[in-house]
This record gives structure tokens, C-alpha cells and sequence, in this order.
């Protein structure tokens, strides 16, 4: 993160024994990581992945070279720091594209994208469908779902 969203992130870091004994109620996208840094890497990433950040201001929170938490991510994570805020970042709007009216531009902008056309290079890439594409055909699986919980209701 820049170093205006470095200043929120250290007022994070200040609760690391809550943080740390909090890791099991994160939502890792992989399995638990062993290192305690890399599991307060993991939170701060997924309570920030909206905001723009280095990776230098990530290792100083977690008192790591860039190198080495870079290494130790990799290894845990099976994936870059990069990589994993993608993923949050995607699943994210795969829930708005689910649940809300947002344009497309909007979620983009909301989970953390700069930029729709990179958004949704990523997310054609990582999910196999455009975001449009994913919408029209969650709204599709959507009220085939209602009918399907109609007609039971209407067979009892």
C-alpha cells in the first residue's frame, strides 16, 4: 500500500496478539499457513484488498525484507502476495455480480481494480467468463433456483 494507506495498515498491526489469535476465523483462501507472519499478512491483505499497496509496506509491517516474505508467501501460499489479492479481489466481485445492481465499472472500482479492462482481463482469465457473462448466467441459475423452490413449496 501507498504510504497514506500505510499509516491505516500499522493501526491494524498494533492489535497483533489479537490478530494473531483471530487467524483461524479468517477466510484463507488456501489452507492455514504455519507462520504467524504470513497469517497477519494473509488479514491485513484481506481486510485492505481494495487498496493500492507494495509489497515493501507489507514486509515492514511484518518486520520482513521484501525478499523474504516473498519467499515465505510463495511458500505457504503456493502463490505472490499479487496472486492472492487478485483472488480476494475476484471473489469479491463475483458476489457483487451475484447480489447487486453495480455496473461493472462500479464493482471493479469497489474491489480494488484501477481499471475495468484490467478487471476483467483477470477475471475472464480466473473464472472463465467475462463479468457480464457471469452475471447474466448467475441471474439465469438464480431464478431457476426460485422456480425449483416454488414448485417444492407448491408440491407440499
Amino acid at each position: 500500500m501507498r504510504s497514506n494507506n500505510l499509516a491505516h495498515l500499522k493501526g491494524s498491526s498494533s492489535r497483533r496478539a489479537q490478530v494473531s489469535s483471530d487467524a483461524s476465523n479468517t477466510q484463507f483462501l488456501g489452507a492455514r499457513p504455519r507462520d504467524r507472519g504470513i497469517q497477519l499478512v494473509l488479514m491485513l491483505l484481506e481486510e485492505n484488498s481494495h487498496k493500492q499497496f507494495s509489497i515493501e509496506d507489507i514486509a515492514k509491517l511484518v518486520r520482513l525484507s521484501r525478499g523474504r516474505l516473498a519467499h515465505l508467501f510463495n511458500t505457504e501460499m503456493e502463490m505472490s502476495v499479487q496472486q492472492y489479492v487478485i483472488q480476494i479481489r475476484l471473489t469479491r466481485a463475483k458476489h457483487h455480480l451475484e447480489s447487486s445492481f453495480l455496473s461493472i465499472k462500479e464493482i471493479a472500482a469497489s474491489v480494488g481494480f484501477q481499471n475495468v479492462t484490467r478487471f476483467t482481463a483477470h477475471f475472464k482469465n480466473h473464472v472463465g467468463a467475462t463479468p457480464a457473462e457471469y452475471r447474466r448466467r448467475s441471474s439465469i441459475e438464480l431464478v431457476k433456483r426460485k422456480e425449483l423452490a416454488i414448485a417444492k413449496s407448491a408440491n407440499k
